[in-house]
C-alpha cells in the first residue's frame, strides 16, 4: 500500500488558486456544446432521382457552393427505388439533427398517401422551395382546338384524351385536377413512359392534349409542331409572354412540377432556420438563377419555408382527393 503520509500537503493558498481553473475546466464541455457550430459534419441531401436527371441536377446546382456558405460539404445521396419510398426510409433512419435533408416532390406525397407505413407529410418540416416548373396545355399544330376557349368548350362536351405517365402518378393527378377546375368532363388518361413520348404522340395525333413542362416540348414548340394554349402558373412566363395563364381564363388551378427541401420533424429550430437561410442564399446565386432561367422554371421558383409548407399541404390534399375520386385510394 502506498504511503501517502510522505507526500507534501498542498497549502490552502494553492488550493484556492486552483479552484477557478478547475471550475473552468469542468464548464468547458457544456459551454462548447452550447456554442457548437452547425453543421458540424457533412450534410446529406437525399433524392429519389437517378444521377443526371432533372431533380438530381437541381440538388447539385444548389450544393455546388454549399461548403463556402456552411463550412461543410453537402453530398447528394441517390435512393431511387419505390417512387420516393426508399428516400423517405433513408431519411427516417437518420437522427433529426439537420444533417440529413430530403428533396421532396409531388411523387413523394402520392407515395405517402398510398403507403401509410412510410414517413408522412406530418413527419417532415419544410425548409425551402427550389423549383417550380410550370405546365403547359399543348395541342398539335393542326389541332381543331385553336384557342383556350375552344379547348374548354370541347372538354365540356366530351372527354378529351390527355397524354400522361402511369396511372395514379403526378401527371394523372394533375390532369384530373385541371379537368375538375376547368369544369370539363373527366379527361381520359393515355399513359406513356415519359414526357418525350407524350409529346411525340401529341405531334402524331394519338392524343388530343398534353400537360407537360416546357423543357419536355421545347424543341417541338420551337419547330411549330405543337402550340401552347395556356400555362397553369400564377403569372405569365417571361419566356412565353403571349401564352395566357389558366387563372386569366377562370381556372383556379396551378399545376407545376415542384421540388423543395425538408428535414425530419424534431430538427432543432435554430438548425432549421440556419438551413433555410443558407439554402435561400445558395439559390440566389447567379449560377442557380441561370440554371432556373435556362430550364424554363418560373422566375419566382425559390421560396422560404412558409410558402413551401403551404404548397406541400395543398398538394397533399389535392392528391388525396384525386386518388380517392379515381378509385385508387380508400
Amino acid at each position: 500500500m502506498r504511503n501517502t503520509e510522505s507526500l507534501p500537503r498542498p497549502s490552502r493558498r494553492s488550493l484556492l488558486l486552483a479552484l477557478p481553473a478547475l471550475g473552468a475546466g469542468l464548464a468547458a464541455p457544456s459551454s462548447l456544446r452550447a456554442q457548437a457550430a452547425f453543421p458540424s459534419r457533412t450534410v446529406e441531401v437525399v433524392t429519389h432521382a437517378g444521377v443526371g436527371g432533372g431533380t438530381d441536377i437541381t440538388v447539385r446546382m444548389m450544393t455546388a457552393n454549399a461548403a463556402a456558405e456552411f463550412g461543410q460539404e453537402f453530398t447528394v445521396v441517390n435512393r431511387t427505388a419505390g417512387s420516393g419510398a426508399q428516400a423517405l426510409q433513408y431519411l427516417a433512419s437518420k437522427p433529426a439533427d439537420g444533417h440529413t435533408v430530403i428533396l421532396v416532390t409531388q411523387t413523394h406525397l402520392l407515395t405517402m398517401l398510398r403507403n401509410r407505413s412510410l414517413p408522412q407529410l406530418s413527419d417532415l418540416m419544410p425548409v425551402a422551395r427550389a423549383t417550380e416548373d410550370p405546365m403547359f396545355v399543348l395541342v398539335r399544330r393542326d389541332s381543331p382546338l385553336r384557342s383556350a376557349d375552344e379547348l374548354l368548350s370541347a372538354g365540356r362536351a366530351r372527354s378529351l384524351r390527355f397524354g400522361g405517365t402511369h396511372v395514379g402518378g403526378v401527371d394523372h393527378v394533375s390532369i384530373f385536377a385541371f379537368g375538375r377546375a376547368a369544369r370539363m368532363q373527366a379527361p381520359t388518361l393515355v399513359p406513356f413512359r415519359g414526357g418525350g413520348e407524350i409529346v411525340i404522340n401529341l405531334v402524331g395525333g394519338n392524343i388530343d392534349l398534353a400537360l407537360v413542362n416546357p423543357g419536355e416540348a421545347e424543341a417541338q414548340m420551337r419547330a411549330g409542331e405543337v402550340r401552347p394554349l395556356m400555362v397553369l402558373s400564377a403569372n405569365r412566363l417571361p419566356s412565353h409572354p403571349d401564352v395566357p395563364t389558366g387563372k386569366e381564363l377562370g381556372i383556379d388551378n396551378i399545376s407545376a412540377t415542384v421540388r423543395g427541401y425538408c428535414v425530419l420533424k424534431g430538427t432543432p429550430p435554430d438548425r432549421l432556420a440556419r438551413l433555410e437561410q443558407g439554402l435561400l442564399k445558395l439559390m440566389a446565386l447567379p449560377t442557380y438563377k441561370t440554371y432556373l432561367e435556362n430550364t424554363g422554371q418560373a422566375p419566382d421558383s425559390v421560396a422560404g419555408s412558409g410558402p413551401w409548407g403551404a404548397q406541400l399541404t395543398g398538394f397533399f390534399e389535392e392528391g388525396r382527393e384525386a386518388l380517392t375520386a379515381l378509385g385508387l385510394l380508400r
